[in-house]
């Protein structure tokens, strides 16, 4: 192999990784645009949004129609329902993945990844240990 064919190799190696590159940054950019990203969150994030209590007292998760909006009004209807409740914090239970580079944008600007994180399985060994009374306005759903 000559020092010229050696060079060629190298120069399109270069030009096919810059164009790999380009094809992946903007299917990144692409995909965090607003038309795409409800797509996105339709087909591929289906029941990936769920939200508990403290005690799992209240469980919901977006599905379809049901969106953030209606947890939040749900959840203040559970809490009249529940004024001695001690934590009164509605919790994410769904994590960041930094591996979901569709949902990077909403993590900076989406009301949903405001919500502290709380992990399932521990707010599944506090339902257990408390009791929890069945309230009808009190959405339980996993």
């Amino acid at each position: 192999m000559t020092l010229n064919s050696r060079a060629t190799d190298c120069n399109n190696y270069m030009k096919r990784s810059k164009k790999i590159s380009i094809i992946v940054g903007c299917i990144v950019i692409l995909s965090n645009v607003p038309p795409f990203t409800g797509l996105l969150k339709t087909f591929v994030d289906e029941r990936h949004y769920r939200y508990s209590t403290y005690n799992g007292s209240f469980t919901f998760y977006e599905f379809m129609s049901r969106k953030f909006e209606m947890m939040n009004d749900i959840h203040k209807s559970c809490l009249l329902s529940q004024p001695d409740l001690k934590d009164k914090q509605i919790y994410r239970v769904f994590t960041k993945n930094p591996l979901a580079f569709w949902r990077w944008g909403l993590y900076f600007f989406d009301e949903r990844y405001k919500l502290p994180y709380k992990d399932w399985e521990g707010i599944k060994k506090i339902r257990g240990m408390e009791k929890v009374k069945g309230i009808t306005s009190c959405y339980t759903e996993f």
